[in-house]
């Protein structure tokens, strides 16, 4: 015999209370109808219901909260024979039909199906042999077994209900737990996506603050100096310059607004890719620096975010090589030759450099191209001028 898995429902006041009145109510039913014939009848009657009564509530929440098989046992055994006796010695007056029926109920409650019914048809045993007991007849005695076994079934059932629907109650109950704590859970991931989303937004806005105010603001510097380096020997040329200085830092204030008001990419996002780089380096070109642009394979468009880190990738590099490399040679390449893979290779023929430090433009660039599954490798050493790989999807 294992004990049950079956929830108790409210072991404390309600079941007692209600064993308590269905068996003080069958006593009430038999003393109204019974005159013992003896004193002695009636004390033993009454302390056998006491000690019934006891066992039904005290011994019935020690075995709840620890239904082991031997408590489950002595228990029933104890029940069992305690209400036997009440029924033998009550001599069929009043509803001692009351007094076993508690305990079909509380089987329901600790013991597993099998051994619930075996426990029922017991009580049934018990109840018919103690009526048997002082009619001394058999037929009498089974006459009542219909009426007890309607009994037991009704309790049974009530009870099989009464513990489901406390099961799905307290099943509710977790699951409603369980959804605050999700809920707490999503506020919480709410906020860390916002955090994040907010770190990536910054993170954007000073990349395209770099890598597009500071080229235009590099270029018309490089350009102003130029126009004050050949201003006496050349004014027709030094003019030309300033006249594109002047474009520049108009279209340098027009990024600005777009930067502003779209808080989006990017310089001239509806060109085409390879108009946009021609563009650069025409309005960057230089009288001492020589600038190329060539493409290799058929040119296919990227999707704009792709096409976005190429260009950035070129305008960075275009503007580091004005600004530091003393280059008389810059080059971009673009390789449409693989049909799952663009390749973009930037040159100069520039001073070079031993030691690459990550600045804000080259953290720039890996963090866009991290985000379009590309990667990039960098050759250089002092002297020989600087090489940038770049492959992207598509």
């Amino acid at each position: 015999m294992e004990p049950t898995n079956r929830q108790i429902i409210q072991t404390g006041s309600s079941i007692n209370l209600a064993f308590a009145i269905v068996v003080m109510a069958s006593y009430l039913s038999i003393f109204s109808s019974y005159q013992p014939e003896s004193m002695q009848v009636l004390v033993w009657l009454t302390l056998i219901g006491i000690a019934y009564i006891s066992v039904g509530v005290y011994g019935f929440s020690y075995v709840a909260h620890q239904p082991t098989r031997s408590t489950i046992i002595a228990y029933f055994i104890c029940q069992m024979t305690l209400g036997a006796i009440i029924v033998y010695l009550s001599r069929g007056h009043g509803l001692t039909l009351l007094i076993l029926l508690p305990l079909a109920g509380q089987s329901v409650l600790l013991l597993c199906n099998y051994w619930m019914y075996v426990s029922a048809l017991l009580s049934a045993v018990v109840y018919v042999v103690a009526i048997q007991g002082y009619t001394q007849n058999w037929n009498e005695a089974l006459s009542n077994l219909p009426l007890y076994a309607a009994g037991v079934f009704f309790i049974m059932i009530f009870t099989q209900v009464a513990v489901g629907e406390e099961q799905a109650r307290h099943e509710v109950n977790r699951l409603i737990g369980d959804l605050e704590a999700a809920n707490a859970r999503l506020r919480e991931f709410a906020t860390q996506v916002e955090d994040l989303t907010i770190t990536k937004e910054r993170n954007r806005m000073a990349r395209e603050i770099h890598d597009g105010l500071g080229h235009y603001l590099t270029t018309i510097n490089m350009q102003i100096q130029a126009a004050s380096a050949v201003m006496e020997r050349d004014p027709s040329t030094a003019r030309s310059m300033l006249e594109k200085a002047q474009n520049l830092s108009q279209e340098a204030l027009q990024e600005v607004r777009r930067s502003v008001n779209t808080l989006r990419s990017s310089v001239e996002e509806s060109l085409p890719l390879k108009n946009r780089i021609d563009r650069l380096l025409q309005d960057g070109s230089d009288p001492g620096l020589k600038t190329t642009f060539t493409i290799a394979g058929c040119y296919r468009e990227l999707d704009s975010q792709k096409s976005v880190t190429l260009f950035r990738a070129a305008q960075e590099a275009f503007s580091n090589t004005r600004k530091h490399a003393s280059a008389t040679f810059f080059s971009v390449h673009i390789d449409y030759t693989d049909p799952q893979v663009v390749n973009m290779t930037i040159q100069d023929d520039g001073r070079g450099t031993e030691k690459i430090e990550g600045g804000f433009g080259l953290i720039g660039l890996r963090e866009r191209l991290n985000l379009v599954n590309g990667n990039c490798e960098i050759f250089t050493s002092k002297g020989e001028g600087f090489t940038l790989q770049i492959s992207v999807p598509g």
